[in-house]
């Protein structure tokens, strides 16, 4: 297993519904949530909103993906769009959680683009977590392809 650090940012906000746009009022996780099951991942155990991971480093690049979804509608304002997940867990205070590296395929996307040197993370809730944090993400070594210093 590699581990790496990151800090807690705020994201765009759409997955978990807080920007208050009005095509996904619970936010894109729990409307994407039922088509990732009749794929066949489960992610209801898993909080409807994603942790932005901000690494110290300039791009993040990963293989080995647990799962691959193409071309999934998930909804009627949406073009169908390429989803790749990773497993891994979060450490907070030597507490282990295990999680998902959610990672829309920016070929597909249209809108909402990460920085390369941040991921989503989808993981139950914890309590206590705050932008700025830093956290830990483990993960099989053999996932990350290349994560390039700054």
């Amino acid at each position: 297993m590699a581990t790496f650090k990151f800090t807690v940012v705020k994201g765009h906000q759409v997955a978990s519904g807080i920007a208050n746009d009005p095509r996904f009022p619970k936010g894109t996780i729990a409307a994407q949530t039922s088509f990732f099951r009749a794929l066949g991942l489960e992610l209801s155990g898993f909080y409807p909103a994603t942790i932005n991971a901000q690494f110290h480093c300039s791009s993040i690049i990963l293989k080995h993906d647990d799962h691959y979804f193409k071309q999934v509608k998930w909804h009627e304002d949406i073009p169908p769009e390429d989803f790749k997940f990773y497993r891994c867990h979060i450490l907070v205070k030597s507490k282990s959680f295990p999680a998902l590296i959610y990672q829309p395929q920016v070929n597909t996307k249209t809108e909402h683009f990460q920085p390369l040197n941040q991921l989503e993370i989808l993981a139950p809730f914890i309590p206590g977590v705050m932008y700025g944090d830093v956290l830990t993400l483990d993960i099989l070594h053999t996932t990350i392809s290349r994560f390039a210093p700054t």
